[in-house]
């Protein structure tokens, strides 16, 4: 049952309160709300549009929308009032809008009639959410995912690596699990430094030598460090030291996988050598003559290293194969690997 006011107040007073309650509602909105006519030219846009497209008012109003809306989806805009026209209302839509400097952002939208006293369609009410969190949230997820499926699959394969080397380098039973045991425990130490720092910053890695990192990232595969390993004597910052054992580890597990450490006869050297503001690291695998040649696709693993690298440690990641081996290359900031931001 519909509930009517009191007489004590009148038609228009009702009117001018309410108008100024939806008025307060759309300036205080955290949407963009903006009205337009049939031939799409902006009426109204409350402060949230201002903040969120990049234009103040005066900038918009009576242009056509079509300002906000990246070439190849006009069409859009088309259907939109096509459905409008026919009293229809649109929710929720996500799209892509450009703001004033350009940049392309996702958004929902939620367009509805705008009617007459008569019931006519003369224009629309727009509300436009900037959800480029809930993207970023979601790729991130994403990236999370494919991560923790890559590192199980690799932590099979690690583990086939590891029985081979050890039952290799094992004269009884006894001796075969002591020498398991003992590679697992440095393995589990290893992935710990591999581990990316969460968002609260729970995981604490510290500053460590460039040469202690790489013996810790190593030992589970070679039991200790290889006479290749030839590096500069730097500390490693607190903030460089995850990124770069991300990278160690997933080559380590490549290479026990089907690379210099799945081979009694492969050999791996790793040396460095500074180079003005720049720390170049080169990771060279010979296969020896009895392994297969490895897959020269690029994986998530190759892409997540250069995401380390390229993101971090202001650097670059390349890696190359030939016959009986491969070369991996870093090229990195002095300043990022010592410096703590």
């Amino acid at each position: 049952m519909l509930s009517r006011p009191p007489s004590k107040y009148s038609r228009s007073v009702l009117e001018d309160a309410l108008e100024q309650h939806f008025a307060a509602i759309i300036e205080g909105s955290d949407d963009a709300i903006v009205a337009k006519d049939l031939d799409s030219i902006i009426l109204s846009w409350n402060p949230a549009a201002e903040r969120i497209f990049g234009y103040a008012a005066e900038e918009v109003l009576g242009k056509p929308i079509t300002i906000l809306i990246p070439e190849d989806r006009q069409h859009e805009e088309v259907d939109f009032m096509d459905r409008l026209r026919r009293g229809e209302r649109i929710q929720h839509f996500e799209t892509l809008r450009r703001k004033k400097n350009g940049e392309l952002f996702p958004i929902s939208v939620t367009i509805s009639p705008i009617r007459d006293g008569n019931g006519k369609v003369i224009g629309a009410s727009k509300i436009a959410r900037d959800i480029t969190p809930q993207h970023r949230a979601a790729e991130q997820q994403r990236l999370l995912l494919s991560e923790m499926k890559h590192r199980v699959g690799n932590s099979f394969a690690i583990a086939s690596g590891l029985l081979r080397l050890c039952a290799g380098q094992s004269s009884t039973v006894d001796d075969f699990v002591g020498l398991m045991r003992g590679r697992f425990l440095s393995l589990a130490a290893a992935h710990s430094l591999a581990a990316p720092v969460t968002a609260d910053g729970t995981v604490e890695s510290g500053r460590r030598p460039l040469k202690s990192l790489l013996g810790a990232i190593l030992e589970p595969f070679t039991g200790e460090l290889p006479a290749g390993v030839v590096v500069e004597d730097i500390t490693l910052s607190s903030d460089a030291v995850t990124p770069l054992a991300l990278v160690f580890y997933e080559l380590c597990t490549n290479s026990v996988k089907h690379g210099a450490l799945s081979r009694e006869d492969g050999r791996l050297s790793v040396t460095s050598e500074r180079l003005g503001d720049r720390l170049i690291v080169h990771w060279a695998e010979d296969f020896g003559q009895s392994a297969e040649e490895p897959p020269r696709h690029q994986g998530f693993g190759t892409t997540m290293c250069e995401a380390a690298v390229r993101d971090h440690l202001d650097g670059s990641f390349q890696r190359s194969f030939m016959p009986g081996g491969m070369r991996a290359t870093l090229d990195l900031s002095y300043d990022r690997l010592t410096e703590d931001g």
